[in-house]
């Protein structure tokens, strides 16, 4: 399948974590996509867009806290200066506290909707003028099922995962008519640094095939929904989780 993905401008916020991120922008990169990466860490931002220009594709890296309105849209301003326009937004970053809400302090209640909720709210915010005055664009946030579980001591981190899935739903129906789209991709845990040897044999369990998931088959999953391949699908998530729910 042709997804028609060659030299569309993708922004990708989170590009550097947890796996997720530089796997969504190399297979962006793959369909050929040129790739905005977007990090709060300045120095993981800076080597994948560095590991993509080695491949011979035009990147270039920024470096917004997602969590401030105003440096959402300096990064989405940088990404306009540089190529003109914004074809696809892809929102990663996400922040969970593994903690009884009981014990959590009003800070680490608000870190955790800031990141989450309020990164995904202003990034959208803030490329959606541009893919308005388009009149196309493509919008890919990341979620989880946790969402619909509502685990034990993730309670913030499920609620704002919920209420990403709500937001997509909703603004669909308000942007459709422009001919922007945005779905949501639930992700499952996926293989990464961060996850040990330890919490993966604890896991593999959950899921009837039996292993974690690799970033790249989230990232395919992320590449698919933004791409034409995917032009009559909006305000829809999609679970890429192994069979687990």
């Amino acid at each position: 399948m042709d997804l028609n993905l060659k030299d569309k401008v993708a922004l990708v916020t989170g590009a550097g974590g947890n796996g997720i991120g530089t796997a969504v922008c190399t297979e962006l990169a793959r369909e050929g996509a040129v790739v905005v990466a977007n990090d709060i860490d300045r120095s993981q931002a800076d080597r994948v867009a560095a590991q993509l220009r080695a491949t011979g594709i035009r990147s270039i890296a920024t470096h917004a806290d997602v969590t401030v309105m105003a440096q959402c849209s300096e990064m989405v301003d940088r990404a306009l200066a540089e190529y003109g326009w914004i074809d696809i937004l892809v929102t990663i970053p996400a922040l969970m506290i593994y903690k009884d809400f009981a014990h959590c302090t009003p800070k680490e209640l608000h870190q955790q909707t800031d990141v989450t909720f309020w990164g995904t709210v202003n990034a959208v915010k803030a490329s959606l003028d541009t893919m308005i005055k388009q009149r196309k664009g493509s919008i890919v946030c990341m979620g989880s099922d946790s969402a619909k579980m509502g685990p034990a001591m993730e309670t913030m981190y499920a609620s704002s995962k919920s209420a990403i899935m709500t937001f997509a739903s909703s603004l669909s129906k308000e942007i459709g008519p422009y001919g922007v789209r945005i779905n949501v991709v639930n992700a499952a845990l996926v293989r990464s640094p961060g996850v040990g040897i330890g919490m993966e044999e604890a896991f593999r369990g959950n899921y009837p095939l039996g292993r974690l998931a690799e970033a790249r088959e989230v990232a395919q999953a992320v590449v698919f929904l933004a791409s034409d391949g995917a032009s009559f699908i909006t305000g829809q998530t999609l679970s890429v989780n192994g069979g687990r729910l």
